[in-house]
């Protein structure tokens, strides 16, 4: 009997698993027809012979130049930043026991930004500005913690939107009291998107990104056991309080490095990992490669789109990612009522 049990149980492991492949083969499809497509466009049209011929080290001067030193970093900017953003959501949302966890709604997206503007005018700009969010970020998951201890995902959820607000607020403040406020500055932080970045940015967030990403996708299972309690996670051998913090904390890295490098991206982790989940389950291993492809393919075309769309003048990337979270929790909302 234990023995049918048991291979019952790998049968559908298995099954799940060969169910999961063509889906996780499809987003990466996906992911390099829109790589392609933001390669591509632009100012300086480049055909797909043109990108082709790019790609193993054979395109002209003058595309060559444009693609490597104009085009590409913020191909790339893009995807780091859609694909750490979209881990954050899975992550918070292991961390925090609740599927309305997101860095924007709970905060630490607004006091990534709050904290970068306001350690850049106390003197510390030296350490660069994905680290001075990530600090930000990682103050406003303490305030959380420490607002919302023993109390229900509601009432949390209900902190974090305040937390959220009061950052932007103290954003704008401090914009508008700094010696040269711009409405491009403000624009740039609180609604993000790429405008002018280049391999500058890239090198500052690329190994925060590398080596967050890494983290993140090895925590599937401690991700699947904290979903249990944390009397059944310690019960299986889990410290359930440090690895909570430990998830929290990667958020908040990923949050800060990403709104450092573009500004705010509303609602990018709460979309991928909802479109993963409605794809690939509750298991984490997959929820977390899912939500960084999902993160990266969303962001990428927002920037695409946002820059193609009425050119020569650009839509922020964050203005679309903004309003289809938006839509999406009031979707969310009509479901509950």
């Amino acid at each position: 009997m234990k023995s049918d049990a048991k291979q019952t149980m790998q049968l559908a492991r298995d099954v799940t698993k060969s169910s999961s492949l063509p889906w996780f083969f499809g987003l990466i499809a996906l992911l390099l027809l829109v790589l392609g497509i933001a390669l591509a466009n632009g100012s300086y049209p480049i055909s797909l012979q043109t990108l082709l011929a790019w790609v193993v080290g054979q395109a002209d001067a003058t595309s060559a130049q444009i693609l490597w030193e104009v085009r590409a970093p913020r191909v790339i900017l893009a995807l780091l930043v859609g694909s750490s953003l979209g881990l954050t959501g899975p992550l918070l949302q292991a961390g925090f026991r609740t599927s309305l966890a997101d860095s924007y709604l709970l905060g630490l997206a607004g006091f990534a930004a709050l904290g970068a503007v306001l350690l850049q005018q106390i003197g510390m700009a030296g350490f660069g500005t994905p680290v001075l969010a990530s600090m930000g970020a990682g103050f406003a998951v303490w305030l959380l913690t420490q607002l919302s201890n023993e109390r229900s995902s509601e009432r949390r959820a209900l902190i974090g939107v305040a937390l959220a607000a009061m950052s932007l607020s103290g954003l704008s403040l401090l914009l508008a009291l700094s010696q040269s406020p711009t409405s491009s500055n403000v624009l740039g932080w609180v609604v993000g998107g790429f405008y002018g970045a280049g391999t500058n940015q890239l090198w500052q967030m690329l190994p925060f990104a590398a080596i967050g990403t890494a983290i993140a996708l090895m925590l599937g299972r401690i991700a699947n056991l904290l979903q249990l309690g944390d009397d059944v996670a310690e019960n299986l051998g889990l410290n359930a309080r440090a690895s909570r913090n430990l998830v929290l904390m990667l958020a908040a890295l990923l949050t800060g490095v990403a709104v450092g490098t573009s500004g705010l991206m509303g609602f990018v982790g709460l979309l991928s990992v909802s479109v993963a989940r409605g794809i690939f389950g509750t298991d984490y291993k997959k929820l977390l490669p899912a939500s960084a492809l999902i993160g990266g393919i969303a962001v990428s075309l927002s920037d695409v789109i946002g820059r193609t769309l009425i050119a020569p003048n650009e839509i922020p990337a964050g203005a679309f990612t903004t309003v289809l979270g938006g839509i999406y929790l009031m979707i969310l909302s009509r479901r509950a009522s």
